[in-house]
């Protein structure tokens, strides 16, 4: 299931789930061991029609969490009606991946 938040939230998006001490995914080698891309690109759509922004490692909106573990923090304000947001993260040159997600955003009931 997609996860919704109420628009004019910031919704925090990451390369893996969990806890930083404990966690499921993030860039990982061919062995499955946390491993860090060259390059880190964040690239998402608020919502259908909207342009894409790409946001690339060191810029201050990805924050890093150790070794392959990234996260950065979204605003929804001004979502209007309910939008699907959708993001990628990928990685390039030392370790090549890309994992892409969505959530929605829903217009409050004022």
């Amino acid at each position: 299931p997609v996860n919704t938040y109420l628009a004019g939230n910031i919704v925090r998006v990451a390369t893996y789930s969990g806890t930083i001490a404990s966690p499921a995914g993030g860039f990982q080698d061919q062995n499955g061991v946390p491993a860090d891309p060259t390059t880190v690109t964040l690239s998402y759509r608020p919502g259908p029609g909207t342009s894409v922004i790409a946001i690339i490692y060191p810029d201050a909106r990805i924050v890093k969490d150790g070794v392959g573990l990234y996260h950065a923090d979204l605003d929804t304000t001004g979502t209007s009606p309910s939008a699907t947001w959708t993001y990628e993260w990928s990685g390039t040159g030392a370790i090549i991946a890309a994992a892409d997600n969505a959530f929605i955003a829903t217009a409050p009931f004022l």
